[in-house]
């Protein structure tokens, strides 16, 4: 009985019942779809940024030397690769020079040979020149123009924030750039066993402590913006909760007056709120799985290729469970207040 009349009254057509439970539900669908594609985009550009950062400009650690031997000996499951760097010139813009070989694990996508130089996608296919150190006829260290016909491009998953700094020649051209080694898959635990050991490693939070200290502080403030408009939706809720409960007074007044007992009215009218309320938020996650593929082309044209946004499931699960509980309190709060108010005057107002 009781979840008939809440049925019955969830999406009544008399007394434009109807029109304010479909409201309701696609209020909250649109607020809860939004909400939850931003926080997907937003935790993946947060993410992808740190895990690109580690994966293809500063690694999980770089140890001075060429020992690249005795950390696959310490750490046979991470990937461990030689690599060289040197500031150059090229067109009278700065850029690094990153000498490597075919075990260098950097993250970049390269299309072409290693062979020379390997330029972003971005650079001409002509003849570059690249002003750099050298040893002149003298053996005194001086800038010495060398000039490449590009052999292959790159790109990388940080996009042109690294790939438009760097360029890439073969590791036996380094000349007098110092060789470092560079480790992937590995922790701060590790790091920590590794300088105990004697070895200059620096981690990629220290190397860069300014970026990734600016990236926490983006990711704080998204999430206090993002609360922002939870709490519009739970002001919005309160409100929406009162105006449904209001649009059936007079019903539960009249079952009231027929007999039927208070704490069966109270079931039902709760009930009957929380089957919109449900409805709203299962067409809110539905809505945001539809609109996360369609923002994952935002996101690609942002610079992050390859895209893949997740559904933030735990934050559904937890914004779900706090709207209901709301709409339950609000809602009993309104069946109580009425309960002091004689059956005929509600009518009457009615």
């Amino acid at each position: 009985m009781i979840m008939r009349l809440a049925l019955r009254y969830s999406f009544s057509p008399s007394r434009r019942h109807r029109r304010s439970s479909l409201r309701i539900l696609v209020s909250t669908a649109l607020s809860v779809a939004v909400l939850l594609t931003v926080i997907s985009m937003m935790e993946y550009m947060q993410g992808s940024r740190l895990d690109a950062i580690r994966a293809v400009r500063s690694f999980d650690a770089v140890i001075a030397g060429d020992v690249r031997d005795a950390i696959k000996e310490l750490f046979p499951s991470a990937s461990v690769f030689l690599y060289a760097e040197e500031e150059a010139l090229s067109s009278g813009r700065a850029v690094t020079v990153r000498f490597i070989d075919e075990e260098y694990d950097g993250g970049i996508h390269i299309s072409g040979s290693l062979e020379g130089l390997v330029v972003p996608y971005t650079e001409p296919s002509a003849e570059v020149a690249l002003m750099m150190m050298g040893r002149g006829r003298s053996g005194v260290m001086m800038p010495v123009e060398r000039r490449y016909v590009p052999t292959g491009a790159f790109y990388s998953d940080m996009g042109y924030e690294f790939d438009g700094s760097h360029m890439f020649l073969p590791l036996s051209e380094r000349g007098e750039a110092e060789l470092v080694t560079g480790v992937k898959g590995i922790d701060d635990e590790d790091i920590s066993v590794l300088e105990a050991m004697g070895y200059d490693a620096v981690s990629w939070k220290e190397s860069e402590s300014a970026l990734y200290s600016a990236l926490l502080m983006e990711k704080v403030m998204m999430y206090l913006v993002l609360s922002l408009l939870f709490i519009v939706i739970l002001v919005s809720q309160k409100s929406s909760a009162r105006r449904f409960y209001r649009a059936k007074r007079k019903e539960a007044a009249g079952l009231e007056l027929l007999g039927m007992g208070r704490m069966r009215i109270d079931a039902s009218f709760i009930l009957s709120f929380l089957i919109v309320m449900v409805l709203g938020l299962s067409s809110g996650g539905v809505l945001a799985l539809a609109l996360i593929p369609i923002s994952e082309r935002a996101v690609a044209y942002l610079g992050f290729r390859n895209a893949v946004l997740s559904f933030p499931l735990a934050t559904f699960l937890c914004l779900s469970l706090i709207l209901i509980l709301l709409a339950f309190i609000i809602v009993a709060a309104e069946r109580r207040r009425d309960g002091r108010v004689d059956i005929q005057e509600v009518l009457r107002d009615e």
